[in-house]
C-alpha cells in the first residue's frame, strides 16, 4: 500500500472531523457503541464465547466504517452496518481478530511472568486492610516498583501490535489487503506518520485521563472507552482516508450495504 506522511497537526484534525461525522448521526453513533459495549460485557462472561467475540471485532469495526462512508456520502448509519463487514472479506478480517487476540495473550503473560506475584501480594493487602509497619511499607514499595516496570513492558510490547491493527481492517475491507499484508501497511503507516499518530493518541489519552474518575466512581473502568469510541470510531476512518487516500473517501464496493435508519 502506497502510503503519505502528514504533519502532525493532522493528528488533531482526525478528532475534528470525527467529531463531525459523529454529530451527523449522533444519536445512532451511541445506540451502536452502547450495543457492542454491553453485548461484549455479557458475552465475555462466557469464555469460549469471549474469544469469538474477539475473533470478530474487526468485522464489526469494519462495518462501522462502512457506515462512516455511507454518512459522508449523504446517507445515514443504520443497525445494518455492524453486519456489514461479514460481507466482505471477512475470513481475513476475522484472522487479524486472531492475531490480535493471541498477540494481546502473550502480552498479557509476559506482564504476570514480570509482576503477577507483585500484583497479588498488593491485592492481599489492600483486602486485608493490615496495619502499615515499616517492613510492610518496604514490601509495598517494592512490590509497586515490580508492578510498575510490568506494565512499562507491556506497554512496550502493546505498541508494534497496535501500529500493525490500527488501519488492518480498514485495508483489508477496503482495499481487499490480505491480513498480514494489512497490518504491515497499517504498523509502516504508523510508523511514516508518528508525530500525528502520538498527537492523536495523546489527546484520546487526556480525554481518557479526565473521564477516568467518574468511571472509578461508578466502578466501571471501561466506561470512559464508551464515552469515547463514538467519536474515535469516525476518527479513525478519517485519519485512514488521510494516510491512505490523500482525504479522499474509498471507492464504493458493489457488494457494500447501506444503512437504515
Amino acid at each position: 500500500m502506497n502510503t503519505r506522511s502528514v504533519p502532525a497537526v493532522h493528528g488533531w484534525r482526525w478528532i475534528v472531523q470525527g467529531y463531525a461525522l459523529f454529530r451527523q448521526n449522533p444519536a445512532t453513533w451511541l445506540a451502536l457503541v452502547v450495543l457492542l459495549f454491553v453485548t461484549a460485557k455479557l458475552i465475555l462472561r462466557i469464555p469460549l464465547f469471549g474469544l469469538a467475540f474477539a475473533l470478530f471485532m474487526p468485522i464489526f469495526i469494519a462495518g462501522l466504517m462502512e457506515g462512516c462512508r455511507e454518512v459522508e456520502r449523504g446517507g445515514r448509519l443504520g443497525l445494518s452496518h455492524l453486519a456489514a463487514g461479514f460481507r466482505r472479506n471477512a475470513a481475513q478480517l476475522v484472522t487479524i481478530g486472531g492475531v490480535s487476540l493471541v498477540g494481546n495473550l502473550v502480552i498479557m503473560m509476559i506482564v504476570l511472568s514480570i509482576g503477577g506475584d507483585a500484583m497479588a501480594e498488593l491485592n492481599k493487602r489492600v483486602a486485608q486492610g493490615a496495619a502499615v509497619t515499616a517492613q510492610t511499607r518496604l514490601e509495598m514499595q517494592g512490590a509497586l516498583v515490580t508492578v510498575g516496570r510490568a506494565l512499562v513492558v507491556g506497554t512496550l510490547a502493546s505498541v508494534p501490535l497496535l501500529m500493525a491493527l490500527w488501519f488492518a481492517p480498514l485495508l483489508v475491507y477496503f482495499d481487499d489487503e490480505g491480513a498480514l499484508a494489512a497490518m504491515k501497511a497499517s504498523f509502516v503507516a504508523c510508523l511514516k506518520n508518528a508525530g500525528a499518530m502520538l498527537l492523536y493518541g495523546g489527546v484520546i489519552f487526556a480525554a481518557m485521563f479526565l473521564v477516568m474518575p467518574l468511571s472509578l466512581a461508578i466502578g466501571q473502568y471501561d466506561f470512559a472507552l464508551l464515552l469515547l469510541a463514538p467519536v474515535v470510531l469516525p476518527s479513525l476512518y478519517v485519519s485512514y482516508k488521510d494516510i491512505f487516500l490523500a482525504g479522499e473517501p474509498p471507492e464504493r464496493h458493489t457488494d457494500s450495504v447501506s444503512g437504515s435508519a
